[in-house]
């Protein structure tokens, strides 16, 4: 009796078979073109970031951050450096006797430019006047 039943009804489990394959054949072309524009996604915010970085690059090892750390040594007066010297993408500076506006620009200087401080000492000598260790790279 139920073979009976399937062969009365064949056409139908035909027409229900292909209707099921088609509903999961369309959820998984729908799956399959979420997963892609995804990973898209994470290609292109890859692709945005590594430019970032390489522009980031550019501007960090420019040439021109070596002229820029040449200003330590004419910023102030030269009787007030103690000592400058600068190589391999490093400079050390020492000042004595600078007083607050000097100072002020020194520091300024420092934070306008893309250095990376390594060691900042400043210390009171008396009143108004400071000596300062600065160590930079870039």
């Amino acid at each position: 009796m139920n073979l009976m039943v399937i062969k009365r009804f064949r056409n139908e489990l035909i027409i229900l078979v292909a209707t099921l394959f088609a509903l999961f054949a369309f959820f998984y072309k729908l799956s399959a073109k979420n997963f892609i524009e995804e990973q898209k996604s994470q290609i292109v915010s890859s692709i945005s970031e590594i430019s970032r970085v390489n522009e980031l690059k550019k501007v960090w090892k420019s040439k021109s951050i070596s002229k820029k750390a040449d200003t330590f040594k004419t910023i102030v007066g030269r009787n007030k450096l103690k000592s400058f010297k600068k190589y391999s993408g490093k400079v050390m500076v020492s000042y004595k006797n600078l007083n607050f506006k000097e100072l002020n620009r020194v520091i300024k200087n420092m934070m306008n430019n893309p250095f990376r401080v390594v060691k900042l000492k400043i210390s009171e000598l008396s009143k108004g006047s400071y000596s300062m260790e600065l160590i930079c790279k870039w």
